[in-house]
Formats: structure tokens, C-alpha cells, sequence
């Protein structure tokens, strides 16, 4: 609403209305035609993104505290966008309606949850408009971030954006607000009315006629006289009167239904009025037959579970989305969009301030029923995770904790790409124990998503990484092992050349024999040195056992330490190559003067063997016939081998 407009009404006294309202289409309109033409669909469409990312931003800054990287990075976000706006257009200036922001006259952005509305956290108190200017910074955008979080937060009689902001004087960020705002707490409804006031239940009232009235007494004085025949409920009042007791009940009721008709009070006594609340609304919802009592009845029903979940009565409130999912089930047969206004109500719990709320509940301790607590949160799921990761980074509840992960591994079993998602920013340890859950579910998941761990600053997430990626054995998960191949930890490296699996791709292979044959191979560790060995190795092809003989032909007479170390990596690969080129070449490295590398050449020999020997078993099983025939011939051979070794 322009402000200027609004004043003009406010100064407008009540018998001139009419005569305004008449003039009203006569003179505005020709004005709204001309100011059409002036807006440009771009900027209007650049400043609805601007603004989209306002309360992007703002929601997160409510979700998360203020160190959680992801704030961090939302505020550059929008610090950049706001930026590249004001950089072209230099003012971004929006009018505040009370659930709206408009610019240059069109609604760029709408949230009607008046709890969680942006819009209506700077309407409430008079707030018109609201513009960013040319000049701003970071350093003034975080502050006011930091302000209007603070302020909704605080209690709706305590809190005042009009004057905090004033209390800030910020340089770049400007505001109009009406000079005398109506005294009235706007959209809150009366602390007597409650919940009862938007369906007019307060205003019930019995109306008797004179007959009704007549009526009504005889039968209570039938009730009452045929109590005293039966000389229940009577007392000696004063003087001698008598009169009937206080609480008991009169009329024809036999001794034998006073029981159960006391055990009924008892009943009603126990039920809160919320519970009765919530079953008549679910009763409305059912019959309702308009569309605006539908939708009355529904912000009532999101109120009430407001309400009980305040109460922290989680019982209750999993009780409430149940039943609206149920509701949904049958309505949406008959109407969508019905079907989608009750499904605002799941939409309200599972909105970052509701999760907010809910960690807040938690940290404040106000949770006793842990059991109901946590079957609400799965009722959320995904949703509920900043609310579980709270839990489970708190060790002051050892049980809390067991349930929180067990929460994990159920939501890791319906969704694990969320779950990956969502453990970005999180702590070292609660990453980690979200990966060992990728590990041990052996669900298929999108491994890009892991690709975003590459350069994590724990060295301990990236080894869990590169063994989640190993047991996954793809074309894409090399890929992202390759990445780990170029890391300055020795350990990730080797860790990334260990789970790597050839596939047949020749630029993965190509690589790794760069990497053999430079100058600085020789001065690896051991362990990485074996790797790439092995994995070259593990291609059985002829030029590389070719290159790996010449490895063990090398002899440095001078520091021959890294030259027998590389040796020995030879071997081992040679072992793991078992191709009878292979084998050949470990017969030769048999007669190497030096003991070591002839110790472990007959030591890759003799395992090259007896990988062999199941496998002429496995191949001859069919020929039942001759199954024993080839163990006799391998033995003879065996032998022979040994004889010859011995000659030699």
C-alpha cells in the first residue's frame, strides 16, 4: 500500500468515505494506467529474485546460529545479488504490505503465514518501505541481518523493527514508516477470544422462549420431586428446610448408574478442552461444504498445533499431522485444492522456524518424553535433521544420542542423498558418522554428491570418503578418486590409489604411468609406490610387465636404499600381476644376489602358485570322473619345481 494513500485514509472522516469511494475509480484509475508503462518487467523480475533470496537468507539466519558456514555463505549470496541489482538499477526500494513485498507496484513476493512472514514482521510496526541503496557493504548487511533476526525473537509486545532500526542509523538501508500507527496489535486476535474468536464461538448464546423457559422449569421441579420420593440427594437445610445437596444428581437415576455416571465426569474432567478443540475442527474440516470456512478453520487447526507443540505435548501434535494426512487422503479425491490448504498445516511444522522452535525446546531442556519427541521429529523427516544433529553433537544425554542416530539411519535408509546434503557444514564427527552410514547401508546413491568432500579440512571425513567411494567401484567413483590423487597427504593419496579399480579407461591409466615414471617416484613412501605399482599391474598387460622387470633390474651403487625399497614394490606388484610373464620374470629375481628381493620374489612365486591351483580345480569339477587327476599332476610339477630350484 503506498504510503501516502494510507495517510490520506487515515485523515479521511467517516462521512466523507462514501463520497471517496465514488471518486475513487473516476480519479485512480487513469493514474494506475500511466504508472503501468513506467515499470520494467526486467528489474521488476531482477528485484523478485533479490527479494527471494532475502528471506532465503533471513530463514536460514533463523534455522542456523550465526558461525554455521551455510549463514555465512547466504549472506555473500545475497551480498552479491543485491550488488549486481544496486550496481545497475542503485536503489532496491520495496513496499511492505502486511503479508507482501511489492516493487514498482507488482507483488514480488507473497508468504501469508502470518507466525513466519517476513513481510509482516516490518508491517506489524508501521513499517511501509523498505530500500537498499547503492554504497551498501557487507559489514552494514550483516548487522541489520543480525537486528531483524533479534527483534523476532523477541516477544510480539516487546518487539519494534521501527525502532531498532532508527537505534542503528544504518547509512545504506533506509525505511518509511507512518507517522501515527494504529494502536492495535495487528493480526493477533484478543487474549479472550483465543482460538474461539475466527469461528465466532464465543458469541454462541441460547435464546428460550417464554414457553421453553415454562417448560424448562416444570421438568426440573418433576426431577427434583421425584429425587425426594426416592429421598436421594435431601438435606436439613437452615430452620429446618429441607433442600437438595450441591453436586448430586437429581432426577430418576438409580443407585446402580451413579458409578458409571461418575466415572463419565471423572472422563470429561481428564480430557483438555484442546483435545475436544482439535476433534470438533477435524469434524468441520470433514463436513464443511465452503470453501472460505474450510480455509477459516484450517489456520485455526495450524494455531492449535502451534499451540500443543508450545506446550511441548509432541503427543498430540504427531496426533494432529496423522490425522491431516488421513484428512488429505480422502478430500484430495474430491478437491485439490483443499487437499492443499491441509497441507499447509505439515507445510507450517516442518517451516525453519517451527524446526527452530524445536531446537530451542530441546537446548532450553523443556523435552521430557524423549520416545514422543523423536516419533514427531520422524514424522517431519528430512526436516527435522539441524533438530537431530543438535541432539546428537549434545553429550549430555548418552540416550538421546543413540536415538538420533538411530534417526540417521532410518532417514539414511528412505533418503540418503538429503542426508549427504544436509551434513554439509556440519561437524567433523557428525559427517563422518553420516558417511560410515553411506558405508554400511550399501544403497546406491549419487556419488556427486561425495565430490564436495575432496577438499574437506579433516583428513579423517576425506579417508572416509575415498572408502565409501572403493566400495562403490564405478567409472564415476574413480573419477572423484582421481581428484584425492593430487592431495598433499601422503596417506589420502595412497588411500585413493588403493580403491581405485581399472576399468579400462586409458586416461586414468596414462596418468599413473606419468606418475611411475618420474624422476621423483623413487622418493615416494613404500606404500604409495606399491600402489601405483599395483594398480598398473593390475591391467596384466605385457609393456607393463616389461617396465616393472626393468624396476627390478635397476642397481644403484650409491644410497641403493630407495632403489631396493622400489624393488621390492616391483615384486610385489609382479605377485599381484600373476600372468606367466609375470612369473618368469620372480624366477629371475630368484637369483638376485640380494636376500631380500630373492626372498620375496620366491615369496610372490609360491602365492602366484597357489592362486592358481583353485582355479584348475574350480575349471575341472564338471568331470567328476577326473577330478583328482589334475591335484596329482600339480603336485608333480610342484615338485619339479622345487627340484629345479634347488639345481639352480
Amino acid at each position: 500500500m503506498d504510503p501516502e494513500k494510507f495517510k490520506g485514509k487515515e485523515n479521511t472522516g467517516e462521512e466523507e468515505k462514501p463520497k471517496a469511494e465514488q471518486e475513487k475509480p473516476e480519479q485512480e484509475q487513469p493514474e494506475l494506467e500511466e504508472e503501468k508503462p513506467k515499470a520494467d518487467p526486467v528489474e521488476v523480475k531482477k528485484a523478485g529474485n533479490v527479494i527471494q533470496f532475502f528471506k532465503k537468507t533471513f530463514s536460514l539466519i533463523k534455522l542456523y546460529p550465526p558461525e554455521n558456514p551455510s549463514v555465512a555463505k547466504s549472506i555473500d549470496l545475497f551480498n552479491n545479488k543485491i550488488g549486481e541489482f544496486l550496481n545497475e538499477y542503485e536503489e532496491l526500494a520495496m513496499q511492505v504490505g502486511e503479508f507482501s513485498f511489492s516493487f514498482k507496484g507488482e507483488v514480488v513476493f507473497q508468504d501469508e503465514e502470518r507466525r513466519k512472514s517476513l513481510p509482516f514482521l516490518f508491517y506489524k510496526d508501521g513499517l511501509r518501505e523498505l530500500s537498499f541503496h547503492k554504497g551498501l557493504d557487507k559489514q552494514e548487511l550483516n548487522e541489520f541481518f543480525r537486528t531483524i533476526s533479534e527483534v523476532s525473537d523477541l516477544p510480539p509486545e516487546d518487539a519494534d523493527i521501527v525502532n531498532s532500526l532508527w537505534e542503528k542509523n544504518f547509512i545504506y538501508i533506509r525505511y518509511y514508516s507512518i507517522d501515527e500507527f494504529l494502536d492495535q496489535d495487528i493480526g493477533e486476535p484478543a487474549e479472550e477470544i483465543d482460538l474461539f474468536d475466527k469461528l465466532g464461538f464465543a458469541k454462541g448464546k441460547v435464546e428460550m422462549t417464554p414457553e421453553d423457559e415454562e417448560l424448562f422449569k416444570k421438568n426440573l421441579s418433576l426431577g427434583i420431586q421425584e429425587g425426594r420420593e426416592k429421598g436421594e440427594g435431601e438435606y436439613e437445610g437452615e430452620g429446618g428446610e429441607a433442600g437438595v445437596l450441591a453436586g448430586v444428581t437429581v432426577g430418576a437415576v438409580s443407585k446402580d448408574e451413579i458409578p458409571e455416571i461418575e466415572s463419565m465426569v471423572e472422563e470429561s474432567r481428564k480430557t483438555p478442552h484442546m483435545t475436544e478443540l482439535i476433534d470438533l475442527l477435524f469434524e468441520l474440516l470433514f463436513c464443511e461444504e465452503k470453501a472460505e470456512e474450510f480455509a477459516a478453520i484450517t489456520e485455526v487447526l495450524v494455531e492449535c498445533h502451534q499451540k500443543v507443540l508450545e506446550k511441548t505435548d509432541f503427543s498430540m501434535g504427531l496426533s494432529i499431522l496423522s490425522r491431516v494426512e488421513e484428512l488429505k487422503k480422502i478430500i484430495s479425491a474430491k478437491s485439490e485444492e483443499r487437499a492443499k490448504l491441509l497441507g499447509r498445516i505439515s507445510d507450517s511444522a516442518k517451516a525453519p522456524d517451527s524446526i527452530a522452535s524445536l531446537r530451542k525446546m530441546y537446548s532450553e531442556g523443556r523435552v521430557e518424553d524423549f520416545d514422543t519427541f523423536f516419533g514427531y521429529l520422524e514424522n517431519l523427516g528430512v526436516g527435522a535433521f539441524p533438530v537431530v544433529a543438535a541432539i546428537w553433537e549434545d553429550s549430555r544425554f548418552p540416550f538421546s544420542r543413540q536415538k538420533a542416530l538411530a534417526f540417521l539411519k532410518k532417514i539414511g535408509e528412505q533418503d540418503l542423498n538429503s542426508l549427504l546434503n544436509l551434513a554439509r557444514g556440519q561437524s567433523a564427527s557428525l559427517t563422518r558418522e553420516i558417511l560410515s552410514i553411506l558405508t554400511t547401508t550399501g544403497e546406491r546413491t549419487e556419488i556427486s554428491q561425495l565430490e564436495d568432500f575432496v577438499n574437506h579440512p579433516d583428513k579423517a571425513i576425506r579417508l572416509d570418503v575415498i572408502q565409501a567411494l572403493g566400495k562403490t567401484g564405478d567409472e564415476a567413483s574413480n573419477k572423484i578418486l582421481f581428484r584425492f590423487l593430487s592431495d598433499t597427504d601422503t596417506e589420502i593419496r595412497t588411500a585413493a590409489l588403493r580403491n581405485l579399480k581399472y576399468l579400462g579407461d586409458s586416461a586414468t591409466l596414462d596418468h599413473l604411468k606419468q606418475m611411475a615414471h618420474e624422476k621423483g617416484f623413487r622418493e615416494k613412501s613404500r606404500r604409495e609406490k606399491e600402489a601405483i605399482l599395483k594398480f598398473l599391474a593390475s591391467t596384466k598387460s605385457g609393456e607393463i610387465s616389461d617396465f616393472l622387470r626393468s624396476l627390478l633390474k635397476k642397481r644403484k651403487i650409491f644410497f641403493p636404499y630407495k632403489t631396493n625399497e622400489t624393488r621390492l614394490c616391483a615384486v610385489s606388484a609382479l605377485g599381484v600381476m600373476a600372468t606367466p610373464e609375470a612369473a618368469d620374470i620372480l624366477k629371475w629375481g630368484t637369483k638376485i644376489r640380494n636376500k631380500a628381493i630373492r626372498k620375496a620374489c620366491n615369496h610372490a612365486l609360491m602365492k602366484v602358485a597357489s592362486e592358481e591351483e583353485p582355479k584348475e580345480e574350480i575349471k575341472e569339477e564338471p568331470k567328476e570322473e577326473i577330478k583328482e587327476e589334475p591335484k596329482e599332476e600339480n603336485r608333480k610339477e610342484q615338485e619339479g619345481g622345487t627340484k629345479d630350484e634347488q639345481g639352480s
